[in-house]
């Protein structure tokens, strides 16, 4: 109640002073800022000020200040724009072809004369390069439409494009994990905020939300020192949406790839695709209703993409199975396919159920885009923008590659998968956003926004009896999968999230003071209905072991019919979940001195927890344990405590001659993300006991806060002979609150292996404090997965340096090339969606609540990337053709070497850090009769795992060490796209014609020679078996192969192209 109280009189503060409430978490405009100076070089105050945006006649004016200073905030990106700037008994001022960057400004310094006539026109032949910038601080990307226009993409999306940040590594930046960004979109959030699968909305279907050519500019922050910037710890991506001018233009377009437009070899081997269809075709129209006053742009996109399911195929003989394995037989699986057959067999004559195809089949995805956007000039002081969109789609693919599993079920060298065990995700939403920039005066200026997203999200099962999941296993490791999939069943999403701000802006001299007000509120309601059909075999069961429980003449036989039927018989679980987010701040950006200016602000976030969940005793006076192994109490009911979660920061920009051609830049502070709020829904979801199952039991801390980090950052821009822009720049982030998941329900490991591994192990009887609890009715409920508690750990840290140089030659030729390395560590990644995955998934060594700092999932260590373009006109610009590449060469993807069973008792599979021996008699390895009939023995497991470990860099350092979470890392690759443009050009009275086609390459170096672009993964990160124990003694078998790496040969490692065919309006 009390915070419903603040919160209402918060809100009606706003209300009251500024008759405007929006937010405003992503930049959305630019802004220009100068300095007027009279005849004798003195300030000169009250001088007339007016930018014009040529392409809309939009006028934003102003006088100059007491200082000869003047601020024109919340302009339009892009421009032309044309600067005058007057005064009486003075010529005028006028500067042209002023173009402006999302989120920066562009300054001026004039020096008028006396007279009055004008002074000459100024041309500006571009700005100066956005690098050498007053405004910047912190580490950031701008990507402009030219960019988005002329470089190489084959999916058309923004991670196209924000690649070009030196610091990312796909949706990953500074070494975070992928849900830690704020994607915004005209500055409303844009997030999958839910954090299932994809960090973007249309993420889960393999669609974009907006269509690229709806898109004028995108703008990549990972320390922006303006607190009016929050809700991400890794990195702000902001896109601004394009908009109508006085001219009508528009577009038509269509683009297309086809299996004849894929590479078909990897190194020497030869893969088949199969067919393969894509075509996305669209229109954008933009112009006036009433010239100089209101403008719309519209754009609407239809896409339709039949993809292959598999890139691996069945192995034909076991003497072939072990070759893929061994990494000599690529786009082959050591799943037989004669195991296949059987398989599919044996439970269409028992149970009537048919699994599906296991070879050439497709996954089909589909999309519908529109956006309509309006531009209102109300008057000279204020200016309105109205935005809708609207996205449809849906995309077939396979089970939950991770989640639940033995191992991974991603097809590939250990795994394949059966068509009827897949699903289709649609992903739907509706979006509308308001915003209004007005001027009162010379001293104030106000940025109000309001937006409503919807987003509802669901998924349909094949058409296909309801079956129980399995997953089979061989060596320890998904073999095949089969069945309905567990996630799928009756599983909804629907997300509402409504956002308003409100930021003011006072010019007071030599500061422009800024107080604002954000307010976040996301509804959902989540039917997850986990394991409906039935998952009767956790941790897997070998193909030996399901031939038996399918077979009726069995003992052990398993009515599987009868579990899914059961099932399909309960009722749909749904919850409600309500949070919301309140944040206030306030800055000061002061120009000290015209080449050094100081941003000093502070923000609060509090976060608040609108939802109610049911008392259950039996939950609220269980016996657990903390991490640290202290009594404790689990109480559902409660969320975390409303406190505010601070975020000081401070940046600089200071120029060492004054003239910007040297820049030192930086800043430290904090800053303050979300967490994935499917963990808060867990909560609510899992907070009583169904009939006969609970699958886990999940809490939060009542002191648990949202994550936060301190991010410091310093850089050199320096301007190089010849106007080449050379950075360096360094970034260090500690992490102050990161979220970590323990199990609360786990004893206290005080039990150690025998032998050379002699790690904590739980005991033999079980790890849980209590395995099982009473359920309704007198049925018997068991924990699983435990009790999951949301908690903070202050350790982890990332810190990266970068050195970049860039250029724009006046004759249109564009270079970059940057390289970075990173580091990241922490205790976990959260690598799950929902709570009890990113407990399980941590690897660990022993005591499963008290993992250890380590690398992350995220971050590559070495990075470089290069982009050059150029366009040439020709035939008195009749014909123009454009080339450009973009180049990526990076080491860096990590992994992390388990055991394939459950060494330290905890009950997961898969999560135990090997141990590496350096010596025969540090491992007791037990023989095992191979798929061919032949005994292996111990000596002879000992000579292959001993040259197993000799040909791997990163183990035969860790001899008679435990293998570190995520230690290892994949090979160098390389990636060099490419994009040709050409046009053709006609005037039809004032009306330019343009036909257009381009032509898209990715992977231009394994077209050109196959064993070029090509990407290795690992063979089996997890190739030693734990078979159990001997005494105290743990047993295992070596079934490894002889390489770590085999050639990839999915899309990533192939050449692609795609054809596109365009008519612009110009």
């Amino acid at each position: 109640m009390k915070n419903r109280l603040l919160l209402f009189l918060l809100l009606g503060f706003v209300l009251f002073t500024s008759g405007n409430l929006a937010l405003a978490q992503g930049v959305t405009t630019s802004a220009m800022k100068g300095l007027v100076l009279d005849s004798k070089g003195e300030p000169l105050p009250g001088a007339t000020v007016v930018a014009t945006h040529l392409p809309t006649g939009t006028q934003y004016g102003t006088a100059t200040r007491d200082n000869g200073q003047y601020d024109l905030l919340n302009l339009r990106v892009g421009g032309p724009y044309e600067l005058k700037v007057s005064f009486v008994g003075s010529q005028t001022y006028t500067a042209t072809n002023i173009q402006l960057v999302l989120g920066k400004t562009y300054e001026s310094r004039v020096q008028l004369t006396d007279g009055t006539q004008a002074l000459g026109e100024v041309v500006v032949k571009g700005n100066r390069d956005g690098q050498l910038n007053k405004d910047r601080t912190g580490a950031s990307t701008n990507i402009n439409n030219a960019a988005i226009r002329t470089l190489p993409t084959i999916s058309r999306s923004q991670e196209d494009f924000t690649r070009l940040t030196p610091q990312s590594s796909g949706l990953s930046f500074g070494g975070r994990n992928t849900l830690y960004n704020n994607f915004s979109l005209d500055g409303s959030i844009f997030n999958n905020s839910f954090g299932l699968d994809s960090p973007t909305p249309g993420g889960q279907s393999g669609s974009q939300p907006v269509s690229l050519d709806a898109i004028e500019q995108l703008e990549v922050s990972l320390a922006p020192y303006d607190v009016r910037q929050g809700g991400f710890t890794g990195a702000g991506v902001n896109a601004v949406t394009k908009s109508g001018t006085n001219a009508f233009k528009g577009t038509v377009y269509t683009f297309l790839r086809n299996e004849n437009l894929i590479g078909e070899k990897v190194g020497d081997a030869r893969i088949t695709n199969p067919d393969l269809k894509f075509n996305q075709t669209g229109f954008s129209l933009g112009g006036p209703i009433i010239q100089n006053k209101l403008f719309f742009f519209t754009n609407a996109e239809r896409t339709r993409r039949d993809d292959p399911a598999l890139t691996f195929r069945p192995a034909t003989s076991a003497a072939e199975a072990q070759q893929a394995l061994n990494g000599q037989a690529s786009g082959v699986s050591r799943v037989l396919e004669s195991d296949l057959m059987a398989i599919r067999q044996r439970l269409i004559d028992v149970y009537g159920y048919d699994p599906g195809q296991y070879r050439d089949y497709t996954y089909r995805t589909s999309s519908d885009k529109f956006l309509v956007k309006l531009d209102w000039n109300i008057n000279p002081k204020n200016t309105f923008s109205l935005r809708y969109n609207y996205l449809n789609s849906y995309r077939e693919q396979g089970p939950h590659p991770i989640a639940i599993a033995p191992s991974s079920r991603v097809q590939g060298v250990n795994t394949l998968q059966y068509s009827n065990s897949g699903y289709t995700i649609n992903n739907n939403l509706n979006s509308v956003v308001g915003e209004l920039n007005s001027r009162f005066g010379e001293k104030f200026s106000n940025k109000a926004q309001l937006s409503f997203s919807a987003f509802r999200d669901f998924r349909d099962l094949p058409d296909a009896k309801l079956f129980p999941q399995i997953d089979i296993t061989k060596n320890g490791t998904t073999y095949v999968s089969v069945g309905t999939e567990q996630f799928s069943a009756e599983n909804r999403l629907d997300q509402n999230i409504t956002q308003f701000t409100d930021n003011l802006s006072y010019f007071a001299g030599a500061h422009v003071l800024t107080a604002g007000l954000t307010y976040e509120r996301f509804d959902f309601v989540n039917a997850f209905n986990l394991q409906r059909f039935g998952y009767p075999f956790f941790g897997g069961l070998d193909v030996a072991r399901f031939f038996e429980v399918t077979d009726r003449t069995n003992p052990d036989f398993v009515d599987l019919n009868g579990i899914a039927t059961a099932g399909g018989q309960a009722r749909v679980k749904s919850v409600d979940v309500n949070v919301a987010q309140l944040g206030l701040y306030v800055q000061d950006e002061w120009t000290v001195t015209p080449a050094f200016k100081l941003t000093l602000g502070v923000r609060a976030d509090i976060p608040i927890y609108n939802t109610d969940v049911p008392q259950n005793q039996q939950i609220a006076t269980a016996p657990l344990l903390d991490a640290d192994g202290n009594p404790a109490q689990v109480d559902v009911t409660r969320f975390p405590k409303a406190t505010p979660l601070w975020s000081p920061r401070l940046g600089f920009n200071y120029s060492v001659e004054g003239d910007y051609t040297t820049q030192i830049r930086g800043g430290t502070g904090i800053f303050t993300g979300r967490i994935p709020f499917v963990w808060i829904s867990n909560q609510a979801s899992n907070s009583q006991f169904d009939p006969g199952y609970t699958f886990q039991i999940n809490g939060t801390s009542r002191d648990f806060k949202f994550p936060q980090v301190w991010r410091s950052n310093l850089a050199l821009d320096q301007e190089l002979p010849g106007g080449v822009v050379a950075t360096l720049e360094g970034i260090y982030t500690k992490d102050m609150n990161a979220a970590i998941h323990r199990n609360y329900n786990l004893v206290t490991p005080t039990d150690r292996a025998g032998g050379a591994d002699d790690r904590l192990i739980y005991p033999a009887a079980g790890p849980r404090i209590t395995p099982g609890f009473t359920g309704p009715n007198g049925q018997f409920s068991f924990l699983d997965a435990g009790v999951i508690v949301l908690e903070n750990t202050r350790k982890g840290y990332q810190y990266s340096l970068t050195g970049q140089l860039k250029k724009d030659f006046s004759n249109g030729l564009y270079l970059m090339t940057a390289y970075t390395y990173s580091r990241a560590k922490d205790v976990t990644s959260n690598p799950g969606e929902i709570a009890a995955d990113a407990f399980q998934r941590n690897p660990v060594v022993g005591n499963a609540n008290n993992p250890q700092l380590a690398y992350s999932d995220f971050g590559l260590q070495n990075r470089v990337i290069g982009a050059a373009g150029k366009r040439f006109a020709y035939a008195d610009e009749k014909l123009a053709t454009t080339i450009s590449f973009f180049f990526e060469a990076a080491q860096g993807n990590r992994f992390t070497y388990t055991y394939a069973g459950d060494m330290n008792r905890d009950g997961i599979f898969g999560n135990d850090l090997a141990f590496v021996p350096a010596s025969q008699d540090q491992i007791r390895l037990v023989s095992y009769t191979n798929a061919a009939g032949t005994v292996v023995s111990a000596d002879q497991q000992w000579q292959q795992l001993n040259a197993y470990i000799g040909q791997d860099k990163y183990l035969s350092t860790r001899r008679d060490q435990y293998a570190e979470r995520n230690g290892n890392l994949s090979p160098w690759y390389t990636q060099l796209d490419m994009k040709l443009l050409q046009d053709f050009s006609l005037m039809a009275g004032e009306k330019k014609h343009t036909f257009q086609i381009s032509f898209d390459i990715q992977n231009l170096g394994n077209l050109l020679n196959s064993d070029w672009g090509v990407r290795q993964t690992v063979a089996n990160n997890r190739p030693i078996e734990f078979v159990g124990y001997q005494g105290t003694v743990p047993t295992y078998q070596f079934r490894g192969g002889n390489q770590t790496f085999v050639n990839n040969t999915d899309l990533n490692s192939r050449w692609r192209a795609q054809l596109g065919l365009r008519y612009i309006l110009d």
